[in-house]
């Protein structure tokens, strides 16, 4: 195996050896605490342009099927454990994690301490870093790594949303269309979303957006998840304000439900390390009940936005940090939520109470 070095912009750097890839990244370290579900994990669009380091000390031990990926794509820039297994036992396994990120050209690195390294970023917030397998000295790479982008300065949903308008075929007793917004969405979310309404049009978000929806007819507007900083998507704020004025309703999930926030005046703010994992407990105020959840995003809206605020409720709240975990409109038919109910990977335990909640906003808006 290759030596690797690692650099953070803040001058911590490491070595470990490359099971998969070689070459050269730069990108934004995130750490996730997930125990399972790294193949979800790699191909999550939102993990577009960040390097993921995992916690658990062992992952690859069931190796990769053919089920479990919500792209088509490996998303991550590069993973980091301590251990790759090199052994993969599962009735549905058909390759290695080694195979798996070989066969797209990504990085794995292994044999880092990623207790220190995790701490770094728990410390001293997300950050810019590199990984390389090229022989440059640490003070070098260093100096390459500050250079780099900042994940802040691009749209970079733009390079996971697909090309063209798609149509899927949902529930053939529902009564409703969705019109899905594009920016990263992930495939399970598109399965929930066809159990409840019988068509979804997920139109990209790009240039040609205003032509596509123009011919489309639908009873409610989604915006899915997505990678980069919601702070620098402006462009949606119009649509969002024009869907509201004509009473549709709307409904987002994790980048969506920040855009969402946005397009109404509450501020997004960028988090120390984000949430990434899939044991976060979060509240729902309505029944005081609490659920375990799946979260990835490193931004959240201003909580101090929405208290005792006239038009807003917060409707889901993180019992880790008390951060917005969920808003709901107090007179239009606008729901949100910041974590993943889809559970791709993690607990499913909020998924019908989430989409329930969605579907009743969506039914009530054109039943009314």
């Amino acid at each position: 195996m290759k030596k690797v070095l690692i650099a953070l912009e803040n001058g911590y750097t490491d070595t470990g050896y490359a099971f998969a890839g070689e070459g050269t990244i730069f990108a934004e370290f995130v750490f996730n605490t997930a125990m399972t579900g790294y193949q979800e994990i790699l191909t999550d669009p939102s993990y577009k342009g960040q390097v993921v380091l995992f916690t658990y000390p062992l992952i690859g031990n069931y190796g990769i099927n053919d089920n479990d990926s919500q792209s088509n794509n490996i998303n991550a820039e590069a993973i980091i454990v301590r251990e790759n297994s090199r052994v993969h036992s599962n009735y549905k396994s058909v390759s290695s994690l080694k195979e798996f990120l070989e066969t797209q050209g990504k990085i794995g690195v292994e044999g880092v301490d990623t207790r220190a390294l995790t701490k770094q970023i728990r410390e001293q917030g997300a950050m810019k870093g590199g990984i390389t397998t090229e022989d440059i000295s640490p003070e070098e790479f260093l100096i390459k790594v500050k250079s780099s982008t900042s994940i802040s300065n691009d749209n970079v949903y733009e390079e996971v949303i697909l090309d063209k308008v798609t149509k899927y075929d949902g529930n053939p007793e529902g009564n409703y269309t969705i019109l899905a917004i594009d920016f990263g969405v992930k495939s399970n979310i598109i399965e929930d979303l066809s159990r409840y309404y019988k068509t979804i049009y997920l139109v990209p978000f790009d240039d040609n957006f205003e032509e596509n929806i123009k011919s489309l007819q639908f009873d409610g507007v989604f915006l899915s998840n997505g990678p980069g900083d919601p702070r620098i998507v402006s462009e949606i704020n119009k649509y969002l304000l024009e869907f509201a004025k004509a009473k549709t309703p709307i409904i987002g999930i994790c980048f969506g439900h920040q855009l969402i926030g946005q397009a109404f005046g509450i501020d997004t703010y960028k988090m120390p390390f984000g949430h990434h994992g899939g044991n976060h407990p979060v509240l729902y105020h309505p029944t005081g009940k609490v659920f375990i959840t799946s979260q990835n995003h490193n931004y959240a809206l201003q909580k101090d936005k929405l208290v005792n605020n006239p038009d807003w409720e917060i409707t889901w709240e993180n019992l880790f940090d008390n951060t917005v975990a969920g808003i709901r409109h107090k007179s239009l038919p606008i729901s949100s939520v910041q974590y993943h109910p889809e559970a791709s990977p993690g607990p499913n335990e909020s998924n019908k109470q989430v989409f329930d909640d969605f579907f009743e906003i969506v039914d009530s808006a054109n039943k009314s």
